[in-house]
């Protein structure tokens, strides 16, 4: 409901109301000569007989809207061919839209509107939620052009209008916070080492007999002077 159709149905209301009350007092209760005698006071008249004429007016409209506005059609004539006619139902129309929308799985159809109008218009209203947050104007774009082409396949050309209504999806995301990385000084210790255990590899290619074991326990962050690892050669025994 807009905003204007509803404060109308609420200046109507209580116009009702007060002047309902205002030609009921005289009549009826316990204070039926104060009331009487208020129709007296040229304000209070005034005032009746501006809620009176609102009150008409509203009844009036009320009424023209319940004799003429059309029913709410829930089928729709695709094609007539003599006195044989084709039609399918708006529930079948709110259906294939919500198919085309959820296809990818990205999207999911809150509400799905069909207006079917006199002449046989189509008019389909959808309130879309995304899965993540998403470019509205370009996926908007892509899902109306899916639409006109979905609905084609069981309505033909009458779809007259479509509208899209995207609402906040359900899993925004969340923009990445900047990581301060810090740099750490690498012991010269921690290189020596990673040469000593390349040197054991190159040995073990050259086809010597030597096997060379680096032993040490000389601890992270300590200086290249301070390193007390020794290297402890095995002969191996020749069968």
């Amino acid at each position: 409901m807009g905003g204007i159709k509803r404060f109308c149905l609420i200046v109507f209301g209580l116009a009702g109301a007060l002047c309902l009350c205002a030609l009921a007092l005289p009549w009826v209760g316990p204070y039926q000569s104060q009331a009487t005698a208020l129709m007296g006071n040229w304000y209070y008249y005034t005032t009746v007989q501006v809620v009176l004429a609102i009150t008409a007016l509203g009844t009036l409209v009320t009424l023209l809207r319940g004799l003429f506005t059309p029913r709410k059609r829930k089928t729709v004539v695709i094609d007539r061919t003599g006195g044989d006619q084709i039609t399918v139902t708006t529930a079948a129309i709110s259906s294939q839209a919500s198919h085309v929308i959820e296809s990818d799985g990205r999207f999911s159809v809150e509400k799905v509107h069909v207006l079917a109008k006199k002449r046989g218009n189509v008019q389909v209203d959808v309130r879309v939620r995304p899965k993540n947050t998403v470019n509205v104007a370009q996926e908007g774009s892509r899902i109306h052009d899916e639409l006109v082409e979905g609905l084609s396949t069981i309505c033909g050309d009458k779809v007259h209008r479509i509208n899209l209504e995207f609402v906040e999806a359900e899993m925004p995301d969340v923009p990445a916070q900047n990581v301060l990385v810090e740099h750490l000084e690498v012991p010269a210790s921690v290189f020596e080492r990673a040469a000593a255990q390349e040197a054991i590899g190159a040995g073990a290619d050259d086809g010597s007999n030597d096997i060379t074991v680096p032993m040490g326990h000389t601890a992270w962050g300590a200086s290249a002077d301070n390193d007390t690892s020794e290297a402890y050669t095995i002969e191996s025994e020749e069968e």
